[in-house]
């Protein structure tokens, strides 16, 4: 079961996301990935594989290490 730092991860994701101005669809549609899954991430029902957070990271335009940043 994920734990704290998967809700800690998903707020983060979803801070960068509303950053740019960009609706769950239009990020998921960004990253090829399925809204629900981008969902379950933003709200720490799941835990990103590191493959996917280096999707997100470049579909973001920031590094993992920017991902991360106060974490």
């Amino acid at each position: 079961m994920p734990g704290n730092f998967s809700s800690i991860l998903g707020k983060r994701i979803r801070t960068l996301r509303k950053a740019k101005g960009w609706s769950q669809v239009e990020m998921a549609d960004l990253l090829a990935i399925n809204r629900g899954y981008l969902s379950e991430l933003e709200n720490g029902k799941r835990d990103p594989s590191l493959a996917i957070l280096k999707t997100i990271a470049d579909g973001l335009s920031i590094t993992m290490s920017k991902l991360f940043e106060g974490l």
